[in-house]
């Protein structure tokens, strides 16, 4: 019973350890170990040997592997450190971004109320110029209305006159023609005369708009003249004569009020227009000083713009520059990882075989004499 266990077991861990040469021999190192360590022991090689050029074997592994260790931490707090002052530029820059952007929620808002602020300038000037014009046109009707009245009164004095001459023109010698109590001597012709040219004169100054008074007086005239040249005696003659003065005297009263009302008027309109320029230059001044303001706002704000676009775009380059370089060091740990697998998985493999030569000889030579058995080529 006991023989029975024992085989069993001898059985077992014979499987077992062949278990463990298959594993070892799905890597190309471990089939190259198996491979020479066979060939070595059927050639006769010593046994020492064998375990020497394992032992230097795994020395060497421990050794690229605290080399590649140190290496990899150099590596690993290069890119702790240089990620770390990417970081700090990138921290410096967003804070840069946020102080120009303060300075843009500052700016923005006061040029905006200072374009509003212009615009209603701007508004009230030219409600007030349309004031001015207004002003002004009234005032060039009203002065145009007088020339108009001037130039009636002028054509009203001018008929008066006209027809005074005729009587002082056309005395018969040796009579003569004076004004008050003295005699005065005109024919029937010239008294005609005098009635057609006032009669004339009538009917224009009846067309005008501010002597049609004084043209209804010169046509009452005009049909005195017409009744009298039948006499023409020396009283109506000195009667109508008087008249013509007296028209004469109230036209130029009348013309003096006007003269007056005039310059009354313009010196109204100068004061007026000196009040309305005053506040237009006001309202100029005001609206250079806040173009300029605005100006000086906008270039702030435009330049204050560049330099953020500026920082935006180092922002963007470093932050390219910051991953990419995380990625570096990824990658450089990834690959670390991965040799580091590899070089425990190979030194694994020749601990493995080291244990197997020191307590299963028995069960790596029988797995030698398999292979070969089998027709393992690689042996021979």
């Amino acid at each position: 019973m006991k023989t029975t266990l024992l085989l069993v077991l001898v059985a077992c861990a014979f499987a077992t350890n062949t278990a463990l040469f298959d594993r070892i021999e799905q890597s190309d190192l471990g089939r190259t170990l198996l491979n020479t360590i066979a060939i070595q022991m059927t050639t006769g090689e010593p046994l020492e040997r064998i375990f020497q050029t394992l032992y230097d074997l795994e020395d060497r592994y421990i050794a690229d592997q605290k080399e590649d260790d140190a290496n990899n931490q150099a590596f690993q707090q290069v890119c702790d450190a240089d990620l770390a002052a990417l970081n700090q530029e990138l921290a410096n820059l967003e804070q840069r971004n946020t102080e120009l952007q303060a300075v843009l929620d500052d700016l923005v808002p006061i040029r905006d109320q200072k374009i509003g602020q212009k615009k209603a300038k701007e508004l009230q000037k030219a409600e007030l110029q349309k004031v001015i014009d207004e002003t002004t046109a009234k005032r060039q009707e009203q002065a145009d209305d007088f020339e108009a009245q001037r130039q009636e009164y002028t054509f009203v004095s001018s008929v008066l006159a006209e027809a005074r001459r005729l009587f002082t023109d056309n005395l018969q010698a040796p009579s003569f023609l004076q004004k008050g109590e003295e005699k005065v001597h005109v024919t029937p012709q010239i008294m005609a005369q005098v009635a057609s040219h006032m009669s004339q004169g009538a009917h224009k100054a009846s067309t005008m708009k501010h002597v049609r008074t004084f043209g209804k007086a010169i046509k009452l005239l005009a049909n005195l003249a017409n009744r009298t040249q039948q006499f023409a005696n020396q009283e109506l003659t000195g009667r109508v004569i008087k008249l013509i003065d007296d028209l004469q005297n109230q036209l130029s009263q009348a013309f003096d009020l006007a003269r007056k009302a005039e310059d009354d008027r313009t010196r109204a309109f100068q004061a007026y227009i000196g009040l309305l320029n005053k506040d237009m230059n006001k309202y100029n001044s005001s609206i250079a000083n806040l173009t300029a303001e605005i100006q000086s706002l906008q270039d702030r704000i435009d330049a204050t713009t560049a330099s953020q676009n500026d920082v935006l775009q180092r922002i963007q380059a470093k932050t390219q520059q910051r991953d990419d370089r995380r990625g570096e060091c990824q990658e450089a740990a990834y690959d670390y990882q991965q040799r580091r697998a590899a070089r425990d998985k190979d030194r694994q493999t020749v601990s493995d075989l080291i244990g197997i030569l020191n307590t299963n000889m028995r069960d790596l030579k029988e797995y030698i004499a398999l292979r070969i058995a089998a027709g393992d080529k690689n042996l021979e």
